[in-house]
């Protein structure tokens, strides 16, 4: 290759690898300029399922709201549900959700109820009896596909006791 052509191509290659970085930044930048809210979660359910030995077995549902103008993938799910604040559920869930636009899905995870967590439930029921609600916190991290980072939603609330499903 002639010197004098190579000199003259360096320098045009570089302003060509410039302009594509800058341009990559400006995408980048706009990519966060989105108005995107972290979807909310709500507790919807705790129902008991059968029993398997000594481990007891629930159905924990949730409603997952989407305030975004663009769906969401959500490839994980994992949660802790703390009653008088005693961890009693703790579960995780692969199962993909998917919430349109501006919507709201409800997701059912099977758990299992943990043994210490219950018991410490237990002695401060028979200790301090409810009035007829529970109050809870769930605390949930939801995996977005195309997210590289988590989102983590913490809610609190009270399980009425009284209520008829």
């Amino acid at each position: 290759m002639n010197p004098s052509l190579a000199r003259v191509r360096a320098p045009l290659l570089l302003r060509q690898g410039l302009v594509a970085l800058l341009a990559l930044l400006a995408g980048c930048a706009t990519m966060g300029a989105l108005d995107f809210d972290d979807p909310d979660i709500e507790l919807l359910a705790l129902e008991p399922l059968p029993s398997q030995g000594l481990e007891a077995r629930f159905m924990v549902k949730l409603r997952v709201i989407n305030p975004n103008p663009v769906p969401l993938a959500i490839s994980g799910v994992a949660y802790d549900v703390f009653i008088r604040d005693a961890k009693i559920l703790s579960g995780v869930s692969n199962e993909g959700i998917k919430v349109g636009t501006y919507s709201e899905s409800v997701a059912e995870l099977e758990v299992a109820a943990g043994m210490l967590g219950s018991l410490t439930l237990l002695r401060d029921l028979m200790a301090n009896p409810t009035d007829g609600a529970l109050p809870y916190k769930l605390n949930a991290k939801l995996s977005l596909s195309g997210l590289s980072r988590a989102i983590r939603i913490s809610r609190e609330g009270s399980i009425d006791l009284n209520a008829r499903p």
